[in-house]
């Protein structure tokens, strides 16, 4: 029985030592990150994206239509690859999980040095009222209360148009123009939140040139329609599954998280997210291993669910 945000109180030290204990056993999974595996990754989201632009480009509607889906499909594959770079799991040099990580970041408009630090906070305030994301949709996890049909609407509107984020994405902007830091970052981190939003800046400034020059929607075929229609909705689809009306108040990953054992087109386009339960229990671990761990570990998750359509349905009909 799922339990909403908020209905589970201050878990108890004898779980986290459970936890502690049981991570204690599972150090034999640990291995080096190995940097050629997450390089083959990358290359089919270039070549895949390459055959998304080529064809949003084409002058016949369906190679637009077409092109425009795996675009935007790809841009949110590229947001769950830059997140395995947050961790320092896609190679074992910190500045190529950086450079790579704040790349894979650009056609979402996520910065690399804000999703880093934000993101780090999240894994180690879970289970606590200081628990914020760095995608933060307002009710996040689906608190249930007294709220009109209005109200429930506005929050799915919210989520799967990541208004929220380009909203927050401009506002940093224009504190990166002014030279301020940043709400809750030292100067260091503030200093490379602003380089990544004038990175994202140039590359739209260039697009915005390259229309010009054309004189064709290059900015509105290769990334605003791509972004909008369909990133940003697959994104949300990839992310809501996670901590969705679980115990988030609960410090136990098994009861806080959620996991998806689905299949292996799933876990290559969602880079291993569907493993949630495992990735927070040990997120220092290579994401290729997580099913290994999930095999060690399955028959002590709370919230699983048999594929992603089993989560959807099942949450429909609540």
């Amino acid at each position: 029985m799922d339990a909403s945000a908020g209905e589970t109180t201050v878990p108890r030290s004898s779980r986290q030592q459970e936890a502690a204990d049981l991570k204690a056993t599972l150090k034999h999974l640990r291995t080096e990150p190995r940097g050629w595996v997450f390089s083959l990754k990358l290359t089919l989201c270039v070549v895949l994206t390459g055959a998304g632009v080529a064809l949003a480009l084409q002058p016949v509607l369906w190679c637009r239509i077409v092109g425009v889906a795996l675009t935007g499909a790809m841009f949110a594959h590229a947001a769950e690859l830059q997140h395995e770079t947050l961790h320092n799991l896609a190679y074992r040099s910190r500045r190529a999980n950086t450079v790579t990580g704040i790349v894979l970041g650009l056609p979402m408009l996520i910065s690399f040095a804000a999703y880093r630090a934000t993101h780090m906070r999240h894994h180690r305030d879970l289970g606590t009222p200081l628990n914020r994301e760095f995608f933060d949709y307002g009710n996040q996890y689906g608190a249930k209360g007294d709220r009109s049909r209005l109200a429930v609407g506005l929050d799915w509107a919210v989520r799967f148009s990541m208004a929220h984020h380009y909203v927050f994405f401009i506002a940093n902007l224009g504190r990166s123009l002014l030279g301020r830091d940043f709400a809750d970052e030292n100067a260091l981190v503030s200093r490379r939140i602003r380089r990544d939003h004038f990175l994202a800046a140039a590359v739209i400034a260039g697009l915005g040139a390259l229309t010009w020059w054309t004189g064709y929607a290059v900015i509105v075929w290769v990334w605003l329609l791509p972004l909008l229609l369909v990133a940003a909705p697959v994104h949300a689809v990839i992310e809501l599954p996670e901590h969705y009306r679980c115990e988030t108040l609960n410090r136990d990953p098994f009861a806080n998280t959620r996991t998806i054992r689905s299949n292996r087109i799933a876990m290559w386009f969602t880079n291993g997210n569907n493993y949630h339960v495992e990735h927070h229990l040990m997120p220092n671990l290579p994401i290729e291993r997580l099913p290994a761990l999930h095999t060690e570990v399955r028959d002590r998750i709370r919230y699983f669910h048999s594929g992603y359509l089993d989560f959807f349905v099942k949450l429909l009909r609540k």
